[in-house]
């Protein structure tokens, strides 16, 4: 076992454990942030609203993270996304009132964040595992990563049926800042651990100083933001508010929605940790497979008759959408040779939320009108249209070599310091 060997095992431990933390945060508020509001007195559009915002927040951090994630350390920008959670928490707990939970809402990103995800600072994320894992290995990490990140959105949400109903929902709302608090305390530390010699590019020949995308990597590129605008809205109108849908049409209780979205989870990520495993060449069949059942799911979901038929086929939904999470990320990665990594993942991740912003507040409008199927159907019809782009993305990348990406099987790294991996202009968000 060689050092570096040992540095990047260190490194992606560190990076899934980051990931099962977030999750349980994340899962929980997921679960029971909407109830909790509707039952403070918040309306339908309110809510939409706020997660709307907190969406168009991120896609604008993103925008900025993704710019730099070439430049600076990422280690340093992943903390400094820590630092704003941890003060997102302090400030509700301080003044704990309606307007402090929206402005922690609009920092931690919390109640529509997902898979463990940082949210906009992942772009540094991915540079860094593009910088540590060899490409013929990205697709097992990143769905190890998405493993982590669900298992531990399983465990918040299944907190979310232990809660007591009794009290003011203000009271749950701090024990979670509490938690909020100290898992970006521990995510911080773990992140300290990192030695930035772990993930900093290896010396070698530089590169050409305009590093410019070649025809293939603009076609794959353009490929990611057509298949994500579609994709995050469908996922906008469809996921971040399906607890309040749960209440509205069947009334049910906010532990029954919590014990169902944790199994939910738990699934996901048992099925994302089986794509991270099986070979190359079943990776598109069986990323096809699931969202052709996701498809399913959500066009027959708005006319479910009970609460067990509606769970099952959202669990379909939810399965397709966050459990091939590590392919996408990993897909994405392998679209552009590594100088580019932290570009790409950064026009992915803004790509994914541009669209995906406006779906709250959207569904909140047709929810408000007392149209609660409308948004499911139009979050199937966008979702159809981003398979097929993205089917058509793994064609190119996947199942064909393309001689115009070189590096594709080599250890994702190239030469000089961070400095030297120049950005561009870039849309990013997650």
């Amino acid at each position: 076992m060689t050092p570096r060997w040992r540095a990047d095992l260190q490194t992606e431990r560190i990076l899934a454990a980051n990931r099962l933390f977030r999750g349980l945060l994340q899962g929980f508020m997921l679960a029971r942030f909407l109830p909790d509001v509707h039952a403070m007195g918040w309306s339908i559009i309110a809510a939409g609203s706020l997660l709307s915002a907190s969406l168009l927040t991120d896609f604008t951090l993103t925008l900025l993270v993704g710019h730099r994630s070439d430049q600076l350390s990422p280690k340093r920008i992943l903390q400094t996304g820590e630092l704003l959670s941890l003060l997102a928490g302090s400030l509700f707990l301080v003044h704990p009132s309606p307007f402090f939970l929206a402005l922690s809402v609009l920092l931690a990103g919390l109640g529509q964040r997902s898979n463990g995800s940082p949210g906009p600072w992942a772009p540094a994320e991915q540079a860094i595992l593009s910088r540590t894992v060899p490409s013929e290995e990205s697709y097992r990490i990143f769905s190890h990563n998405t493993f982590w990140g669900l298992s531990g959105m399983a465990l918040g949400a299944l907190a979310g049926t232990l809660e007591a109903t009794s009290g003011h929902p203000l009271a749950g709302l701090r024990l979670v800042m509490s938690g909020l608090i100290l898992l970006s305390l521990v995510n911080i530390y773990l992140l300290a651990r990192l030695s930035d010699d772990a993930f900093r590019l290896s010396s070698g020949p530089a590169p050409e100083k305009s590093e410019k995308l070649t025809p293939p990597e603009r076609w794959n590129l353009s490929l990611v933001v057509s298949s994500n605008l579609f994709y995050g809205l469908s996922i906008g109108m469809a996921d971040a508010m399906i607890s309040y849908w749960f209440l509205l049409k069947f009334h049910a209780s906010p532990e029954h929605i919590s014990f169902l979205l944790a199994l939910s989870f738990l699934l996901s990520g048992g099925l994302a940790g089986v794509l991270g495993k099986i070979p190359d060449r079943l990776k598109a069949v069986s990323y096809v497979l699931l969202q052709v059942l996701g498809l399913a799911g959500i066009v027959l979901l708005p006319g479910s008759s009970s609460l067990v038929g509606a769970g099952i086929l959202y669990t379909l939904r939810i399965a397709s959408v966050r459990a091939p999470g590590g392919l996408r990320q990993a897909l994405v990665a392998n679209a552009v040779r590594p100088v580019r990594a932290g570009w790409s993942a950064g026009l992915h991740f803004s790509s994914l939320h541009l669209l995906q912003a406006a779906g709250p507040l959207v569904t909140g409008y047709f929810w408000e009108s007392h149209r609660t199927g409308s948004p499911l159907v139009l979050a199937a019809a966008c979702m159809a249209v981003s398979l097929f782009l993205t089917t058509f993305l793994y064609v190119r990348t996947v199942s064909s070599k393309n001689p115009d990406l070189p590096d594709q099987n080599a250890r994702r790294q190239t030469a000089g310091p961070y400095e030297t991996r120049r950005s561009e202009d870039a849309s990013n968000g997650t």
